[in-house]
């Protein structure tokens, strides 16, 4: 009889730098297409408030990592579905791959059984093709190292962050051709001219004024739509290549970016806000299911445990309780503030004496997702309970 070629299950997880919530579908964004995304939130469960308690470069991402040791070290070890012989691990079970230079891995690899670092060359311009962005590229060399044995994939990149090479697009093309030009009519006002970035990967980090043109942001905006496009390409790609191992994605956000939100372009630019520190977090299987109450992200560690142990990410009794006031709160470490703190009904910051910034402020959460409205001074014995919390 034929022996059978056993393919276990496998977990995926796709953590990014500077991955905002604004640019993807699945939590409401209009302005851009994100489909593959949005199936792994159709058929998973989806955080609408997995807030982060870090806001220091590459933090979020090593607390991750180094919390998941023990789970990590688990899945390198071999088991009665691979050839491997009696206490020998598995060098591909477990795979740790990452782009991004401002991450150190120690010398136990943080538990993998295989950490792959790419050092790719970032070029100044475009890339001509999608399968030479470095994005592509990471994740190309993720799915050519997955094996039989393969049982856990951790791919991690800065490239959202860093760099922007996403190809121009005919739509582009379109935009900068002239239009005809009609009779001039001495009456009629002349149009505005065009506003088009430069041709760099470059990523912005600026504040916006008053005398900027109107359409610099909606430009950087449709920049930035680009990188998350090609994101959802590779993702999709990467689902389809694992199809026969029924895989399980977990997507999540290292980092946020603002995108004009407080007059700031960039990452880890202008004061602390919630675009900072609320995440993307979502899971392809267990749903489809939104939680709607506040999570601290550095529970992705436990959500992991609970995959490998085919336990639910959410229980019924959690997703039912309400966030009474004050039964949760995340209190974020930054060197962009003083205090931060989230709450089930508040966001809380006081970025005095940091970059020129007035001092405290308040917000109305989950209604005023992007700050736009602080009521510190109307709040007034808020901030006075907030600003006693050590």
């Amino acid at each position: 009889m034929p022996k059978l070629s056993l393919r276990p299950p496998i977990t995926v997880v796709i953590t990014l730098e500077g991955l905002a919530t604004s640019a993807l579908g699945c939590y409401g964004c209009s302005w851009n297409d994100t489909p593959a995304i949005d199936a792994l939130a159709a058929t998973g469960v989806t955080w609408d408030r997995w807030t982060s308690p870090i806001d220091r470069p590459a933090g979020l991402i090593t607390r991750w990592l180094q919390d998941s040791r023990e789970l990590i070290a688990r899945e390198a070890q071999p088991n009665e579905q691979t050839q491997a012989q009696p206490n020998e691990a598995d060098s591909t079970a477990s795979v740790f791959l990452t782009d991004d230079p401002k991450l150190t891995l120690p010398d136990d690899q943080f538990g993998f059984a295989q950490a792959i670092v790419l050092e790719p060359t970032l070029k100044r311009l475009p890339a001509e093709s999608v399968e030479s962005t470095v994005i592509a590229q990471a994740f190309a060399s993720a799915i050519n190292t997955v094996t039989t044995k393969t049982r856990l994939l951790w791919i991690h990149s800065g490239m959202l962050r860093d760099h922007w090479d996403a190809p121009a697009t005919d739509d582009d093309d379109r935009e900068q051709e002239s239009e005809p030009v009609e009779d001039h009519d001495p009456q009629r006002p002349t149009a505005a001219e065009p506003f088009f970035l430069p041709p760099s990967t470059d990523p912005p980090a600026s504040k916006l004024s008053e005398s900027d043109d109107p359409d610099l942001l909606f430009a950087w905006m449709q920049r930035y739509a680009a990188q998350v496009r090609l994101l959802d390409q590779m993702i999709e790609l990467l689902g389809d290549s694992l199809r026969n191992r029924r895989p399980t994605i977990l997507l999540a956000g290292a980092s946020g970016f603002s995108l004009g939100e407080n007059g700031f372009l960039g990452h880890h630019v202008g004061p602390l806000r919630s675009p900072d520190l609320r995440l993307p977090m979502l899971v392809s299987s267990g749903g489809p299911l939104r939680v709607p109450s506040l999570q601290s992200a550095t529970d992705l560690p436990e959500l992991l445990q609970r995959m490998a142990d085919n336990r639910p990410l959410v229980t019924p009794t959690q997703w039912c309780q309400r966030d009474e006031a004050g039964s949760l709160s995340v209190q974020t470490d930054s060197d962009r503030a003083v205090k931060s703190i989230t709450t089930s009904k508040w966001f809380y910051v006081n970025d005095a004496q940091v970059s020129g910034n007035e001092g405290e402020h308040l917000y109305v959460k989950p209604d005023d997702v992007n700050d736009v409205n602080d009521i510190s001074r109307l709040r007034r014995e808020v901030l006075n309970q907030f600003s006693s919390v050590p």
